[in-house]
């Protein structure tokens, strides 16, 4: 029992001496440093430090091309117009229709078409609620259209890596454009096979991240 207590009072003064140690003045610097670096960590983490960065999008310009992994687009100009008679649409009264004269490319190895699908692909391009072109600042009326801009028929179906130069347009309310500048949106795209309700062989492209914002000003 003697050699039991004076175990226990020899650990007991070690502690004691330990906690002395730690709290002499001369350690105050390593305490304030610890502090500080708990203190930095909580604000690092409260602020999303962790978290993806989010990438700003790139600036381009009429006739700039901007590459994403899935797709190359260059806008040459834009315009306002109230009917296109050859595709036998007309704006409402409220409305005009822009015109947007570009060039695509596509990067993949498979057809795909602008409007709907090709082949099992479906691209999501212009005709989805999340489309990987898009106005910015101005939301459409009504769904987008395209067509090759040689006059021929038909929705365009990119081949891989034949650049195509086409027409897309949508409805916007009049006045969309005050100052004269159209923005387009340009999505990132990662391609999804195996949908639930589709063919095990379907390919769906879906946006992830807005990789740039095209500006052209509109021809009188």
């Amino acid at each position: 029992m003697t050699r039991m207590r004076g175990a226990a009072g020899t650990a007991s003064a070690a502690a004691r001496r330990s906690l002395r140690g730690a709290l002499a003045p001369s350690t105050a610097p390593v305490w304030i440093a610890a502090v500080l670096l708990v203190a930095l960590a909580i604000a690092f983490l409260s602020l999303g430090g962790l978290r993806a960065a989010s990438r700003a999008p790139g600036a381009a310009a009429a006739d700039q091309e901007v590459r994403t992994s899935l797709y190359a687009i260059t806008v040459h100009d834009a315009e306002l117009v109230d009917e296109v008679e050859e595709h036998y649409w007309k704006a409402k009264p409220d409305e005009q229709i822009l015109l947007l004269s570009v060039r695509l490319e596509n990067l993949t190895d498979h057809p795909v078409s602008l409007i709907g699908a090709a082949d099992g692909v479906t691209s999501r391009l212009i005709d989805s609620s999340s489309p990987l072109l898009s106005l910015s600042e101005v939301t459409a009326t009504d769904a987008g259209r395209a067509w090759r801009d040689d006059g021929s028929r038909g929705t365009p179906v990119l081949q891989p890596g034949v650049p195509a130069e086409v027409v897309i347009g949508w409805p916007v309310p009049r006045g969309s454009f005050a100052d004269g500048d159209v923005r387009l949106n340009v999505q990132e795209a990662r391609e999804v096979a195996g949908q639930i309700i589709l063919s095990s062989s379907s390919i769906t492209w879906r946006r992830t991240a807005l990789v740039a914002r095209i500006t052209v000003g509109l021809t009188s």
